[in-house]
């Protein structure tokens, strides 16, 4: 034998063995939550309808329409993927010393853009510029389903509770009462309870996104009718409980008003991106995820002007009802240095513009601030 050949072997080919034996012998990765996407288990995104892309998953194909619609790219699977039998392990890992890589998130998460107008950038986000990276925040940990889950917050969006870890800004760094003392800061952390920290230390997003998108409205190339918000918008705020959307805490759509949750014990005010969307469902009374697909709804134009009115589709298929509600998407990221973060009077007295009060149900200022100036000077 050439003593050549007892060299050590590159690091490259070592890792890329590790990742086979690990893949061939593990639960971790194939039963983590980025792997699996909820196939068969309920616990995830594959198999559920959400009205961005509208694709109904029992009706169009199932993996092989998920696949041919480019979903794959980012939802990387595992089993269920022919293209992917098990993840690719260097979509998330370098290299050196097999890290979790930034620029490995980045590349499913830069497209977090569209719903909630991140920018991950020094420019867009003081824990980056503070030299922070993701898995700083989203670790890696082990439950039930894997060794191969990340902490994520419980983000209001069309995913169940799949994970048993949640994420928050006191889980590591920031206390409950993060304000330090004196008036003004016990002031400020009198509000923790009921004002989430991104409310006042997020504020206009720094990339465009979504603003609405009409699923019986489509432009000479078959595309919905989509409006977008320009870079500099500000979010919407909104009662929540972190304990799912809905009433009842279903996890199936987004949908979330303004003080629904009001007095739902734990809820704060947090922001958000809500996303008009129309689409039609097969009844009146058809749960939202009991869709018309596309194909039909574009083969039901009659007149063929692009818009799919509801006389046309019922002509076709009766009952046929248009919903128009929003996708609440929750924004998390994109922080200010707490020297640009709002003060009192952003949200409170006279030029308090950040807070609809009334959207949000009070009846006035709850600081009463308002009020006193109304007053003022009437002694």
């Amino acid at each position: 034998m050439r003593l050549d050949m007892l060299r050590p072997a590159p690091a490259f080919l070592f890792l890329t063995l590790l990742c086979l034996a690990t893949q061939a012998t593990a639960q971790g990765i194939e039963d983590s939550y980025h792997a699996r996407l909820g196939h068969g288990t309920g616990t995830g995104m594959l198999e559920k309808w959400c009205a961005l892309p509208n694709f109904s998953f029992s009706q169009q194909g199932g993996i092989d329409g998920w696949i041919q619609q480019g979903c794959g790219e980012c939802h990387v699977g595992a089993g269920w993927n022919p293209d992917s039998t098990f993840p690719d392990c260097f979509l998330c890992h370098n290299g050196e010393g097999f890290t979790v890589t930034d620029s490995g998130c980045l590349h499913c998460h830069v497209r977090d853009a569209s719903r909630r107008g991140d920018r991950f950038t020094d420019e867009a986000d003081a824990h980056i510029a503070a030299g922070l990276t993701c898995t700083d925040c989203h670790r890696r940990y082990q439950d039930k389903h894997s060794d191969h889950q990340f902490l994520k917050g419980t983000a209001i969006d069309t995913t169940e509770p799949t994970l048993e870890g949640s994420l928050s800004c006191t889980r590591f760094c920031h206390s409950a009462e993060p304000h330090r003392g004196g008036p003004e800061g016990d002031k400020l952390n009198q509000h923790t309870d009921k004002v989430a920290c991104e409310t006042c230390h997020i504020g206009a997003r720094p990339a465009q996104a979504l603003a609405s998108r009409s699923w019986n409205v489509f432009d000479d190339e078959g595309d919905p009718r989509t409006a977008w918000r320009d870079s500099g918008w500000m979010p919407e705020y909104k009662w929540y409980d972190n304990s799912g959307p809905g009433p009842a805490g279903a996890y199936d759509l987004p949908i979330l008003d303004h003080d629904e949750r009001r007095d739902v014990a734990g809820a704060r005010i947090y922001p958000f991106n809500a996303v008009t969307v129309e689409w039609f469902v097969k009844q009146p009374d058809a749960a939202l995820h009991d869709v018309i697909i596309v194909a039909d709804v574009m083969a039901a134009d009659a007149d063929g002007d692009g818009t799919t009115t509801v006389e046309e589709m019922r002509a076709v298929r009766p009952g046929a009802t248009l919903v128009t509600a929003d996708m609440n998407f929750s924004v998390s990221h994109g922080v200010m240095p707490k020297e640009k973060s709002f003060d009192c009077h952003d949200c409170h007295g006279r030029g308090g513009w950040l807070l609809d009060w009334a959207a949000l149900g009070y009846s006035f200022d709850p600081s009463g601030e308002r009020e006193r100036e109304r007053n003022r000077g009437k002694d």
